[in-house]
């Protein structure tokens, strides 16, 4: 009997802990997951500011996904100079190409080397954190996630705002270590090319080239 109680006592903590998150969030997310990773490939763009108190910088960004293939390129100034990176995965090799003086560097390895769960945008905010809050205002969801799963992670809350149309993600807006960041989506295009996650090496005729 003592057992029974236990088991019960387990099965109902665990339905509780998935129960603060409400059904409607996770609708909307799950939508949104569609939204953002279609079969024909998806690719945004998006701006970048972070800061802390009047120190801000800003960074543009260029996403692309289709399939197991990816690329990303990142134009940013810093302390006056422009910087410049991109990187991919082709289905075979990860190329990176680094802005460098007096030349550039591009670096090819076999295989995805890319970080697993490193990515501009996060689509599984419902997986990731216990608790959320949502209200529709202007024709887009805002949601609130906090109390992440992983005690550790220093970003305790994070709010989206997405599309109430066609539900893509639009907004994103954190804090960690009073480090406040927004990224806003600029654009989204559908439709890609198997080509496009491939290296052109004729856009760097004087880059230094590493095969690892």
């Amino acid at each position: 009997m003592k057992r029974l109680f236990l088991l019960l006592a387990l099965a109902f903590g665990i339905a509780s802990t998935h129960a603060q998150i409400p059904a409607d969030v996770v609708d909307v997310m799950s939508r949104c997951r569609t939204a953002m990773s279609n079969p024909a490939g998806l690719e945004y763009e998006m701006d970048i500011k972070t800061g802390v108190g009047p120190l801000s910088m800003k960074m543009h960004i260029v996403s692309a996904e289709k399939g197991n293939m990816h690329r990303m390129k990142l134009t940013m100034k810093f302390m006056g100079v422009d910087i410049v990176s991109e990187s991919g995965f082709d289905g075979t090799k990860t190329w990176e190409v680094k802005q460098s003086d007096p030349r550039d560097t591009i670096t090819i390895t076999s295989g995805d080397k890319s970080k697993k769960g490193d990515k501009e945008l996060s689509f599984d905010l419902d997986k990731q954190y216990s608790k959320a809050k949502m209200k529709l205002k202007d024709g887009y969801y805002e949601i609130t996630f906090s109390e992440p799963k992983d005690k550790s992670s220093k970003v305790k809350s994070v709010t989206v705002k997405i599309s109430e149309k066609n539900y893509t993600m639009r907004e994103l807006k954190t804090t960690a270590s009073g480090v406040k960041a927004t990224m806003t989506v600029t654009k989204i295009r559908v439709g890609l090319k198997d080509n496009y996650f491939k290296l052109d090496m004729s856009k760097y005729p004087d880059a230094v080239v590493v095969k690892e």
